[in-house]
C-alpha cells in the first residue's frame, strides 16, 4: 500500500525525473506563488517608494519635462507598475473561494487594480495641451507643448509669403543640453534609434529627416533654455565689424566701469548704406566708421584746420596734369558763391546746407540723431552741364552725385570730384551735458585709427579734435580726463576687429531657478542639406527656437535656386470644433500687478454637432466641456511678434485643454479603494468576523450572568446574543 501509495502521488521519489507537464506545473507553480507573495509586494512598494522620491527630487532639480523623461515615462517604471500590478492580482486570485470577512480585502485590490488600468488606458488614449487665443481670434487645434518638433516648408524664392510644401518631423531633443562636448543622454532602459545618430560622444547629431526627402536635416546641438544673441565671425562676404571696450569713472569713485556692459552692445557693425554707426553713451558718443581709399583715412585724421561754425568741404580732384589736388573750402556765409579750382577747368558753387532726415531714412538709431546735415553744390567743367553733387557730414562713403530720376535708363555720370564734408561735432558749452565723441576708423588694409573730439573754446559748440593715430587691438587709450582734470574721465580700445565679418543669430544657454526648471524657451542648432545645382550638396548652419507664443517663429534660408522656411514647433491636433475668445477680463490684487483671477467668454461652434456660436464662461473651477475635451483657465500671456519678439499690447487667454477618457475608470478605482478599506476596517472591528461573534458573545454573557445575580431577570437581546455565540467554533 506505501508503495502504491508512492506512485499515486504527483511528486516524484527522489531520483526520479518528473514528466513534462508536472515540471511545467510547478514552475508555473512556483512563479504564480511567488507573484502572489509578501516578499514581492515589500520589493515592488519599496522600489516604488524609492523611485517616487527619486522623482520627486529629480523633478525639483530639474523641472517636470525631466522627471517625465527620466523616470516616469521610462519602461523602468512600467515593468515596476506592472510588478504591481501582477502582485496585486495574484495575491487576491491565490485566496480564491475568498470568505466574507475577505469582501474588503478584494475590493481593494479590485479598486488598485482598475486605478492601475485606468492610468494605463489614460497614457495611450489621453490627450493634453494648450490654446492660446487673443480676443477676436478663432482657434480650432491645441498645442501639444510636450511633443516638440521641427517645422520645415518650401517656400517661392521670389515671394516668401507662398508656401509650396511643407514637412512635420518629430523631434526628442530631451531635458538636458548636447552638442559638442556635451554627449545625448537618454533616459534609463528606454530606447532610441543608433542609425538616426552621428558622430561620436563630442560631436552628436541626430538626422531628422527619411530618405527620400528633398532635404536633410540634422540636429547638431541642443539647448533646453535659451536667449537670443548674436555672434559675430569672420567672413568673405560680410563687412568690416569692431568689439570696442569702453570704461568711464564717474566723478567721486575711483573704480572705472564698463559702459557697455553687454556684449552685444560692444560690437560695432557699421551699416552699409552709410558705412557708419554711432552709439550715444553717457556724456559721449562712440562711433565706428570704414573707408575703402587711404586718402579717407588721411581726412579722417588731418581733416580741415578751421572749419568754422558751417563746417569745411574738401574737394580731391585732377588738376590739368592729371595730379590729384586738394582744395579746403570754410563754407562760412559762401551760400550762393563760386570758386574755381586751381589748376583745373573746374568751378564749384555752394548751393545750400539742409538736413537729412535720418528719422525717416530709418538711418537715426545707426547715425546717433535724428538728420544729417548735407552741402548741396553745382559742380562744372568747361564745356559741360553743370552737375549736382552733395556730401553728408561725417559721411565720406555715401555717393556725391545721386543719379536723378530722368537719366535713370541712361549710363549714369561719374562725379567729377570728391567732397569730403568735415562738420565738428556740436558738444555742450559747459556742464554734464555732450562732451566729446570718440571716432574709431576701420582702414582698407585691416588696420585702425582714432580720434577723439572735445569741447572748443569757451563758448563754442563745436567740439575739436583732441587726440588722433593708430590705434592697436588691445591698446588702450584715455579719453577724456585721464590725468584727472575732468570730471568724468573715459578711456576706450578696440577687443576684436574682422576686416570681413557677418552677424549670426544664434541661441546661448540660460540657468533657470529651480523652481522654474522645464520651463525654457528650448533651441537647437541644426544643419540643412540640399543638392545644389551642380549635384554637389549645400548646407547652411542656423538656430532654431521655440516661440515665446502659440505661433512658430520661421526661420528663413536660402539656397542657389530655392528658399526653405525652418521652426522650432510643438504637435498641433485638430479639435474638431472652433472656439472663438469674445472677452478676456483679469481682475489684480489691490496695489499690485498680481492677476487674482481671470476669465474668458468664448463662442463654441461645432458644425456636427449643430452648434453655432453657443456662448460659454471659463474660469476658474467652471471649465468648458466639449467633445471629451475640458477647457480650464490656465493663466494668460502677453502676446508678441513672432519675427521681431516685441509686445503689441495684446493679450492671450492660455487655456488648458485635456481630454482623458481613462478618467471614469480612475474614479471608479479610486471610490473602490476607499470603500475596500472601510470594509476591512468594518470587518476587523467584527462586523463579519469570528472573533467579533465571539466577544460579543461574551459580553452578552457577562451581562446576564450580572443580572442574574442581581437577582433580575436577564435582558432577551442579551440572552440570545450569549446563546448564539455558545457554540459558534468557527476558526478565526
Amino acid at each position: 500500500m506505501a508503495r502504491a501509495s508512492k506512485k499515486s502521488s504527483t511528486l516524484p521519489e527522489r531520483g526520479e525525473t518528473s514528466s513534462p507537464p508536472a515540471l511545467l506545473f510547478r514552475v508555473f507553480d512556483a512563479v504564480y506563488r511567488f507573484l502572489a507573495s509578501l516578499k514581492l509586494a515589500v520589493i515592488t512598494l519599496s522600489a516604488l517608494a524609492a523611485a517616487l522620491a527619486y522623482a520627486t527630487v529629480f523633478e525639483r532639480n530639474h523641472g517636470t519635462p525631466a522627471a517625465q523623461e527620466y523616470v516616469y515615462q521610462t519602461r523602468g517604471f512600467a515593468i515596476l507598475l506592472a510588478f504591481l500590478g501582477a502582485n496585486i492580482l495574484c495575491a487576491a486570485l491565490i485566496r480564491f473561494p475568498w470568505k466574507k470577512r475577505q469582501i474588503g480585502f478584494v475590493v481593494t485590490h479590485a479598486g488598485l487594480l482598475l486605478l492601475l488600468a485606468g492610468c494605463w488606458y489614460a497614457k495611450l488614449a489621453s490627450d493634453e495641451g494648450q490654446v492660446a487665443i487673443s480676443e477676436g481670434d478663432v482657434k480650432d487645434e491645441v498645442v501639444r507643448n510636450d511633443q516638440p518638433m521641427v517645422r520645415v516648408r518650401q517656400v517661392n524664392p521670389e515671394n516668401p509669403q507662398e508656401a509650396l510644401r511643407e514637412w512635420e518631423l518629430p523631434f526628442r531633443p530631451g531635458a538636458f543640453a548636447w552638442g559638442p562636448g556635451q554627449p545625448r543622454q537618454y533616459p534609463l532602459l528606454d530606447s532610441f534609434n543608433p542609425l538616426q545618430l552621428i558622430g561620436g560622444d563630442d560631436e552628436p547629431r541626430e538626422v531628422l529627416t527619411k530618405s527620400g526627402d528633398p532635404f536633410v536635416l540634422v540636429a547638431k546641438s541642443h539647448i533646453p533654455a535659451s536667449v537670443p544673441a548674436m555672434e559675430h565671425v569672420a567672413d568673405p562676404s560680410g563687412a568690416p565689424m569692431a568689439k570696442l571696450r569702453v570704461m568711464i569713472t564717474p566723478p567721486g569713485s575711483g573704480e572705472a566701469q564698463d559702459l557697455f556692459q553687454d556684449d552685444e552692445m560692444r560690437w560695432f557693425a557699421p551699416d552699409r548704406r552709410v558705412y557708419k554707426v554711432v552709439r550715444n553713451a553717457g556724456p559721449a558718443a562712440v562711433a565706428f566708421l570704414t573707408v575703402d581709399r587711404p586718402e579717407l583715412v588721411d581726412d579722417f585724421l588731418n581733416p580741415p584746420a578751421d572749419p568754422g561754425n558751417d563746417g569745411a568741404a574738401r574737394f580731391r580732384y585732377s588738376d590739368r596734369t592729371g595730379k590729384e589736388r586738394t582744395y579746403d573750402w570754410k563754407l562760412d556765409g559762401q551760400e550762393g558763391k563760386s570758386v574755381t579750382l586751381p589748376d583745373s577747368d573746374l568751378a564749384v558753387k555752394y548751393l545750400d546746407r539742409v538736413a537729412f532726415p535720418a528719422s525717416e531714412a530709418g538711418l537715426a538709431g545707426t547715425v546717433g540723431t535724428s538728420s544729417i546735415p548735407i552741402a548741396e553744390f553745382e559742380v562744372s567743367k568747361a564745356g559741360a552741364a553743370p552737375l549736382k553733387h552733395i556730401a553728408l557730414a561725417g559721411l565720406p562713403m555715401f555717393p556725391n552725385l545721386i543719379p536723378s530720376a530722368a537719366s535713370v535708363d541712361k549710363t549714369p555720370p561719374k562725379p567729377l570730384v570728391s567732397i569730403n564734408f568735415d562738420l565738428p561735432p556740436a558738444l555742450a558749452a559747459t556742464g554734464m551735458g555732450m562732451m566729446g565723441v570718440i571716432e574709431v576708423l576701420g582702414a582698407p588694409d585691416g588696420t585702425l585709427r582714432y580720434r577723439v573730439w572735445g569741447r572748443g573754446a569757451p563758448g563754442k559748440t563745436l567740439g575739436q579734435i583732441r587726440s588722433k593715430g593708430e590705434l592697436a587691438l588691445g591698446r588702450e587709450i584715455a579719453a577724456f580726463g585721464g590725468s584727472g582734470s575732468g570730471p568724468v574721465s573715459m578711456s576706450f580700445g578696440v577687443e576684436q576687429y574682422l576686416l570681413k565679418g557677418v552677424e549670426r543669430e544664434i541661441c546661448e544657454p540660460v540657468v533657470l531657478p529651480r523652481g522654474q526648471m522645464g520651463n525654457g524657451l528650448a533651441a537647437s542648432q541644426v544643419e540643412l542639406a540640399i543638392k545644389g545645382p551642380d549635384g554637389q550638396p549645400v548646407t547652411r548652419e542656423f538656430f532654431i527656437r521655440r516661440s515665446p507664443s502659440s505661433e512658430p517663429v520661421w526661420k528663413t534660408v536660402t539656397f542657389p535656386g530655392a528658399a526653405y522656411q525652418v521652426a522650432y514647433d510643438v504637435d498641433r491636433r485638430p479639435l474638431g470644433f472652433e472656439i472663438k475668445l469674445i472677452d478676456f477680463d483679469r481682475t489684480f490684487d489691490p496695489g499690485t500687478q498680481q492677476a487674482s483671477r481671470f476669465r474668458s467668454d468664448v463662442r463654441l461652434t461645432d458644425k456636427a454637432a449643430g452648434i453655432v456660436d453657443q456662448p460659454y464662461r471659463i474660469q476658474m473651477n467652471e471649465p468648458l466641456i466639449h467633445g471629451g475635451y475640458r477647457f480650464y483657465q490656465a493663466s494668460y500671456i502677453r502676446e508678441q511678434d513672432p519675427r521681431t519678439g516685441q509686445e503689441t499690447g495684446r493679450v492671450q487667454s492660455v487655456l488648458q485643454v485635456g481630454k482623458n477618457p481613462g478618467r471614469p475608470t480612475i474614479y471608479a478605482g479610486c471610490v473602490l479603494i476607499v470603500l475596500g478599506a472601510f470594509l476591512q476596517f468594518t470587518m476587523r472591528a467584527g462586523l463579519f468576523s469570528a472573533r467579533g461573534r465571539r466577544e460579543r458573545a461574551i459580553a452578552a454573557a457577562r451581562q446576564v450572568e450580572a443580572s442574574r445575580a442581581r437577582g433580575e431577570r436577564p435582558d432577551p437581546v442579551a440572552l440570545a446574543a450569549a446563546t448564539a455565540g455558545h457554540d459558534d467554533h468557527e476558526p478565526l
